[in-house]
């Protein structure tokens, strides 16, 4: 049996000159009913040079925090983020300000226990791959 939840908190990054978005990702991570919060790792949300429209978020490899399966939990964010919530960066901003990708994740988590990460609302059954 393995007992792991992942909570993301938010996702905030600023366009770079090579126009992809280099920022932070927030979440908690349960393991076995032990809570590590406020969990911080750096990302880069680009978009696919051959398939313009398509974006993806990276998530760069954190060694000071051990989690299993961290590249499917990846792959359903995105799944997550991109399909689900239909989310499309922008590369313009209004005035003065910077581009940004800024995203809050309320009320959901990813379950990690099985063979796949399931998407789940907290307090409620299972929504999404």
């Amino acid at each position: 049996m393995r007992f792991l939840n992942v909570y993301p908190k938010r996702l905030w990054a600023t366009l770079n000159p090579a126009g992809a978005f280099e920022g932070q990702f927030t979440f908690d991570l349960e393991q076995y009913g032990l809570v590590t919060s406020d969990i911080v790792c750096d990302v880069t949300v680009c978009e696919d040079p051959v398939m313009v429209g398509q974006w993806k978020i990276l998530v760069k490899p954190m060694f000071d925090v051990e989690m299993p399966h961290f590249d499917k939990f990846a792959e359903t964010l995105n799944h997550y983020v991109f399909e689900v919530l239909q989310y499309a960066p922008s590369r313009s901003a209004p005035g003065k300000d910077l581009p940004m990708v800024k995203l809050f994740f309320d009320s959901i988590y990813f379950d990690m226990s099985g063979d796949e990460p399931v998407v789940q609302k907290i307090g409620a059954g299972s929504t999404q791959k």
